[in-house]
């Protein structure tokens, strides 16, 4: 009698546990793609919203950035003569090129899609970061809801712009540290390297996290080898890019140019707007010709101006604030997004000691690296706004995973440690 073939195979049985995450998993898609679902139909009908679920090409170059990006995909692929690579890294143009060569007039469509299914992933993967490191299925479905419930994550999915990327980059760093994965600091570097060429903001946590890994592979392995370097190398790859397409298109050796323009435009402009009492743009104009030393030298001198400028573009400008693109008659979802970053706000504050005393006591070791690493992202992206304005919450909404996770396991660690019985004796 011939044996059946397929009874020498055996299939891993799924415990309770696994089932558990399953589930939390599971019920936080389905309960994410129906609330995006909702708002995505209800502000299709607001009047003046910038947001269409049947048209989504109607607004998805709607801001001026996003058409830089269109502008320099299109030119990547010979579709256009003119480009904006200089201050537009090549990673979200390289995939908005590629969507409009392949699909034409169904890209913007296709475009929306794939950032649709960024933000999901990016709610699973907080999911799972939170229960990898804290074991507990509600901590990582309440950090979940948190992110998806946010508006504006949700309403730049619609618009070809760069944070629904940046924000899936950011959840799988915080994933791969929580996995202890083998090669995870390697993997980390190589996310931090397509998110500074994505966003150059990124510069300095990428250097930094440079200097953390390479210290780390000193202490584990001693002097490093030749193949660590060689990795160390690979993983830069998309830095290695960005300068080569940098120096074929100026003979330069730049990431973006945007850094000193944003900060002479909309910081040191400011400031000498509020100090001779004169117009923004009158103010952009007269200091054209200032280089680097002129400005700090003007920021100097004006010290309480420069220090107030900060403060307002930081809280004020970018987090006091709604979204840059929710808008329209009585859009019910403007007061919402308003009120959700005034408390996250206050919530800084509140969790700032906390954070703090967490990192540096010693009686937390449990989770503490990945917690100091997340962030530290966190703060340094806050702390960097603070010399740009002008797009409401979007230059720290990105920064939205990883409070989330931060606070969430620093408030874990500090209800779940048992409090010390008093001796009687």
């Amino acid at each position: 009698m011939m044996k059946n073939p397929w009874s020498r195979i055996s299939f891993p049985k799924i415990v309770p546990e696994q089932k558990d995450v399953f589930l939390g998993l599971a019920l936080v898609l389905f309960i994410a793609g129906f609330y995006y679902a909702q708002w995505g139909y209800y502000l299709t009908s607001v009047t003046d919203s910038k947001i269409n679920v049947d048209f989504p090409q109607k607004y998805f170059w709607w801001a001026d950035d996003s058409r830089d990006y269109r502008m320099t995909g299109d030119w990547m692929f010979g579709r256009e003569q003119e480009t904006a690579i200089d201050v537009r890294p090549w990673v979200y143009p390289f995939i908005v090129g590629l969507a409009r060569a392949s699909f034409s007039v169904n890209a913007e469509r296709i475009l929306w899609v794939s950032q649709f299914v960024m933000w999901m992933a990016s709610s699973a993967l907080i999911y799972l970061t939170l229960y990898n490191a804290t074991r507990q299925v509600f901590i990582g479905i309440l950090g979940a809801t948190l992110f998806f419930t946010h508006p504006s994550p949700l309403a730049l999915t619609f618009h070809g712009m760069t944070e629904t990327i940046n924000i899936l980059l950011l959840c799988s760093f915080c994933w791969l540290m929580s996995a202890k994965v083998k090669s995870r600091y390697l993997l980390a570097v190589l996310l931090f390297s397509l998110l500074t060429t994505t966003k150059p903001t990124y510069q300095i946590q990428l250097v930094l996290l440079l200097i953390y890994v390479s210290l780390y592979t000193y202490r584990v392995l001693g002097k490093p080898k030749l193949k660590q370097v060689g990795l160390l190398f690979l993983v830069l790859i998309p830095i290695w890019i960005q300068l080569g397409i940098s120096f074929s298109y100026d003979r330069t050796l730049n990431i973006s140019k945007i850094g000193p323009v944003t900060f002479k435009n909309f910081f040191v402009a400011v400031v000498y707007e509020r100090a001779e009492n004169k117009a923004w743009r009158q103010s952009m104009t007269e200091i054209e010709s200032w280089d680097v030393n002129q400005q700090l030298t003007y920021l100097w001198a004006h010290q309480r101006e420069t220090l107030l400028t900060y403060r307002r573009n930081l809280i004020d400008n970018n987090q006091w604030v709604g979204s840059f693109f929710i808008r329209g008659e009585n859009n019910r979802m403007i007061g919402f997004v308003e009120t959700v970053n005034a408390v996250s706000v206050y919530l800084h504050i509140f969790m700032l000691p906390i954070m703090l005393y967490f990192l540096l006591s010693g009686d937390y070791p449990k989770n503490k690296e990945l917690v100091a690493l997340v962030y530290a992202v966190f703060l340094i992206q806050t702390l960097v706004s603070g010399i740009s304005t002008g797009q409401d919450d979007r230059l720290t909404v990105t920064g939205l995973p990883l409070w989330i996770i931060s606070y969430l396991l620093v408030l874990h660690a500090a209800l779940s440690k048992p409090i010390p019985t008093p001796n009687m004796e």
